[in-house]
């Protein structure tokens, strides 16, 4: 059983890593989030303790589609789901290619976010 949970670990940590990595943000309240490897960095820009960093401890990929059309990726504190489609930040002419849905503590916040090449 140990081996076998051992085994999944690594294959998780193996597909985190393999993914595709997004630069992600927010308005109203300004916010930032990327997604790089298997690291989590939250910045809430108007916050006091605002940079966070954390491993990523589940990345899940929505069955039946393609890689990163729909993932939820989980820390310790917070949990992103990223959809594919284009998106606005509603501030500039910027257009994305994936929309995001940040629950951290007990905010839930919109945003928009790019895969980074």
């Amino acid at each position: 059983m140990k081996k076998l949970i051992i085994l999944l670990s690594l294959a998780m940590s193996v597909s985190a890593m393999a993914a595709s990595d997004f630069s992600c943000g927010g308005t109203e309240p300004f916010w930032d989030l990327t997604i790089k490897g298997d690291t989590v960095t939250y910045n809430a820009v108007m916050s006091d303790d605002s940079i966070k960093t954390e491993q990523v401890t589940s990345r899940v990929n929505a069955a039946g589609t393609q890689e990163d059309y729909a993932v939820i990726v989980k820390t310790e504190t917070t949990s992103s789901t990223i959809l594919a489609g284009e998106c606005s930040d509603g501030m500039s002419d910027t257009v994305y290619s994936h929309n995001i849905i940040l629950t951290t503590g007990d905010q839930v916040l919109v945003g928009c976010c790019n895969q980074i090449k």
